[in-house]
């Protein structure tokens, strides 16, 4: 299996996201959905635009208006707009046609969603995330064996309470498609700082 590729979702903190960089992950999530206590209200497009371009930024919506979106996905200079809530798939289409790349998250219950095919057409990646109330945040894995019955060629990242202990698991599923993992709650000393040391860890074990 490939190495996998890190995204690291829910920064907020320029120290924080200064000490990250120098770790090199491959993806940085900035969160802009008001009810998430990792909200970035005020983004400083001068310090988005120092992030080195081999770090892709997304930047996740929560059932936004697609105009916002794009204005945020231009203003930022985003590499990915990640669709984290009930978006269904016109807005998907029309994010495309606009040029945007997605990152289109399910939320997993005890089966693959129906709509995955639907939705490959207008995703880069999918997102796999443990089902929750509040869009995330959930800090527990879903039932990863579901994975197995994954057929499609759009790759996707894991996500939902993954800790260092979790790679050598996640390694053995032997999915082609499974290309990385999302990591937030489980590695943060407070909600949008994250802890760089067990970062580090992880990375290394990737």
């Amino acid at each position: 299996m490939r190495k996998l590729k890190l995204k690291v979702c829910g920064m907020r903190d320029p120290e924080n996201i200064r000490q990250l960089i120098k770790l090199k992950p491959d993806f940085i999530g900035f969160i802009f959905y008001g009810k998430s206590p990792r909200y970035v209200s005020e983004p400083d497009e001068d310090f988005f635009s120092w992030i080195p371009m081999s770090i892709k930024k997304v930047g996740v919506f929560v059932n936004e208006e697609l105009d916002t979106v794009l204005q945020l996905h231009d203003k930022l200079g985003l590499d990915y707009v990640q669709l984290h809530g009930d978006e269904d798939l016109d807005f998907s289409k029309k994010l495309k046609e606009n040029g945007v790349r997605i990152i289109k998250v399910f939320r997993m219950l005890d089966s693959l969603p129906y709509s995955l095919s639907s939705y490959s057409e207008y995703s880069d990646y999918f997102l796999f995330d443990t089902a929750t109330p509040d869009y995330g945040g959930s800090g527990r894995h879903f039932d990863w064996s579901i994975l197995n019955a994954y057929n499609l060629e759009t790759p996707f990242l894991l996500s939902g309470g993954i800790e260092n202990d979790d790679v050598e698991a996640i390694r053995k599923m032997k999915i082609d498609s499974l290309v990385g993992i999302d990591v937030n709650s489980r590695f943060e000393l407070s909600p949008g700082v994250k802890d760089i040391n067990k970062l580090k860890e992880l990375k290394s074990g990737l």
